[in-house]
């Protein structure tokens, strides 16, 4: 789950909202979250504004969920009145992707193979060894030096050395730390590999969030 640190702007002259944290999936569940924590404090502000009725509100963020806005619903006009801000600082985390029924992402984005950010370098168990192979197309290559096929102790090992080559495979091309940290910041990402495993998410997370390449 994400973990979301929001610190509320002003309302009128005062900041009447305390800062709150928040874990979740769910951007609905952040929105009811917010909006029920800073109800109490935001009323009786409104109250002495001339508009209490502000108070019944909806809570949305930008898309890149860097910030976020109280939204007043003025139904009968047709319009929308944003009367309170709010900071939101994200960190990403990473989600395992499932088949089960009713199961959802919640808008996370999937990186795992048969996308640009899909790891070149698979997993095998042969009979004497667990391996690292590189399966990258034809027209990308490892970074120079590396093996294309590199001998694990077991499963998981073998998972966090595909993590490791995964990363050095990364950030030998600068270009490619450019788009992930354009294209996946602030975002949730998701694979297939279980929680308790090495992912190459986590690379991509890491650099995201302008980490050490």
């Amino acid at each position: 789950m994400a973990t979301y640190e929001i610190e509320f702007g002003k309302l009128g002259d005062s900041r009447p909202v305390p800062p709150l944290t928040v874990r979740t999936t769910d951007p609905n569940v952040l929105a009811r979250t917010v909006v029920e924590h800073a109800r109490p404090y935001i009323t009786p502000v409104l109250a002495e504004m001339g508009h209490p009725e502000y108070a019944d509100c909806l809570f949305r963020t930008s898309s890149d969920r860097a910030v976020g806005e109280f939204l007043h619903l003025d139904l009968a006009a047709g319009k929308g009145i944003a009367f309170l801000g709010a900071r939101i600082t994200v960190t990403p985390e990473r989600i395992q992707r499932k088949r089960t029924k009713g199961w959802t992402s919640h808008g996370a984005k999937y990186v795992g193979r048969g996308t640009r950010w899909g790891n070149p370098w698979v997993i095998a168990q042969t009979p004497n060894a667990w391996v690292v192979n590189w399966a990258g197309p034809r027209e990308v290559r490892p970074p120079a030096g590396l093996k294309t096929s590199v001998v694990a102790g077991d499963r998981r090992d073998a998972h966090v050395l595909a993590v490791e080559l995964y990363r050095i495979w990364v950030v030998a091309d600068p270009a490619r730390v450019d788009r992930v940290r354009a294209e996946l910041a602030g975002r949730d990402l998701m694979c297939w590999c279980a929680e308790s495993l090495s992912c190459h998410a986590d690379v991509l997370l890491e650099l995201a969030r302008g980490g050490k390449s």
